[in-house]
């Protein structure tokens, strides 16, 4: 999610995960000392990403836990990472057969993959251990099931995403608390802007679609568009929903709300004005505290900092893109080995593993934790607070990166500059931007 969630380089090269990968589905791999190994491509040690780091830490744990029975073996993975070429790299080993047992997708790659046929259907794991099945929240597996009920996925969390604000930008320019409508907003972005700061930090990528999907899911029947509407592929330009969020959001551009650099498609560029303070505002997850707004990138910023839900188009009306789009899953198709998978995503989804993921990323549980564990466990505030907020707002819905289809990422990318710039009328950009989608199926 975001460029903060890529994995650093790594000096594997793909021709030797595919060796490493190859023989998977060759029947049940064993340890010297009989253990039921499974490999894992989103398990490798990483300094800079603090979701693959969790999920390294997290494999030794099970190692530690099951040991004589089941064996984690972390491959090395330059695509563990969410990044433009991670569909694809599974697409190819997925046609060689050589998926491995375990790594982690969006909902939109899940899309794209559950055509080949290769990934693990859990609903069968789900449907006989009812009680796991009932630690998730509702609607945890929306975005990960399939059109005839299978589910390719086990969510890794559920959060609530909102916009990062800089208290006392906000209050230099009049303002106590963070807008409440989208008008006042705007406000906001003149008087910030007459003062020289920048209202909101984009990137043209991650955080200009949440803006996107913010405004889009703060209207009547927005929520709507970003779980259903999004995925038929007719034409998004038909929806007066889209239309509006679409051309509101190229207004702040052309207005000069955004930083210059707000095409790039990486999202440091979106941070760093905001870690600087020069920018009033960034969208992002949680995760943006501890992988950005740390104390030795911006002393003493986050104490600066609050955490809003988005405005809404009328009083009373705010919202916040709910995500759990993303998890683990299995190209596993040997039985023994399959049951190890089993056992480590219920290892992941456990209330011990899901807060010490908690403290380790910023990302929220999936599954329902008991309230004095989750206290005890001393949560980031900032985020917490937020996905406690969102039960109570008019909106919940959503990110059009995570649940849309495949092909948006790479279309936005090349189709937003262009309108911004004038180049494609509103009409133009949304058909080309549902075909292009489209065709990255």
């Amino acid at each position: 999610m975001g460029t903060t969630r890529r994995t650093a380089a790594v000096t594997a090269s793909a021709a030797a995960l595919l060796t490493a990968v190859a023989g998977c589905g060759s029947g049940t791999d064993t340890s010297a000392t009989g253990e039921v190994v499974v490999t894992c491509a989103t398990c490798q040690e990483s300094p800079t990403d603090p979701f693959l780091q969790y999920n390294y830490e997290a494999a030794q744990r099970f190692n530690e836990q099951f040991a004589g029975q089941y064996k984690v073996e972390t491959i090395e993975n330059p695509n563990a990472g969410s990044g433009d070429d991670r569909l694809q790299y599974y697409q190819r080993l997925a046609l060689a057969d050589d998926l491995p047992d375990l790594f982690q997708l969006n909902s939109g790659e899940i899309k794209a993959m559950e055509q080949n046929g290769r990934l693990h259907d859990f609903a069968p794991s789900l449907e006989a251990d009812a009680d796991w099945a009932d630690s998730f929240y509702d609607q945890a597996f929306d975005a990960l099931t399939g059109p005839d009920g299978q589910v390719w996925a086990i969510p890794q969390q559920r959060d609530a995403i909102g916009i990062y604000y800089n208290k006392e930008l906000l209050e230099a320019a009049g303002y106590d608390e963070f807008p409440a409508t989208w008008d006042e907003f705007e406000d906001l972005a003149a008087e910030l802007k007459s003062e020289g700061k920048i209202a909101l930090a984009l990137d043209g990528d991650w955080a200009t679609k949440l803006m996107w999907a913010n405004l889009i899911g703060t209207q009547p029947g927005g929520a709507e568009f970003l779980g259903e509407g999004i995925v038929d592929l007719e034409d998004w330009g038909d929806d007066p929903a889209v239309v509006q969020a679409t051309e509101r959001l190229r207004d702040w551009h052309t207005e000069g709300y955004v930083n210059a650099d707000a095409f790039s498609g990486d999202f440091q560029n979106a941070a760093a004005p905001y870690l600087t303070e020069e920018a009033a505002t960034v969208p992002n997850g949680p995760w943006f505290v501890k992988t950005n707004l740390t104390p030795e990138a911006a002393p003493g910023l986050y104490e600066k900092t609050g955490y809003a839900p988005a405005p809404g188009w009328t009083d009373g009306g705010q919202g916040t893109v709910v995500v759990s789009g993303a998890g683990w899953v299995s190209g596993a198709t040997d039985e023994g080995e399959l049951e190890a998978v089993e056992a480590f995503v219920k290892f992941m989804s456990s209330q011990d593993e899901v807060l010490t993921q908690a403290q380790a990323t910023g990302a929220n549980p999936p599954v329902v934790v008991d309230a004095a564990a989750a206290k005890a466990a001393d949560l980031e505030p900032l985020a917490t607070g937020l996905i406690e907020q969102a039960t109570d707002l008019e909106h919940a819905y959503p990110h059009a990166r995570v649940h849309g289809p495949a092909g948006l990422d790479t279309s936005w990318k090349n189709l937003w500059p262009a309108y911004v710039k004038g180049d494609l009328d509103t009409d133009e950009f949304l058909e080309r931007l549902t075909v292009d989608s489209a065709s990255g199926q």
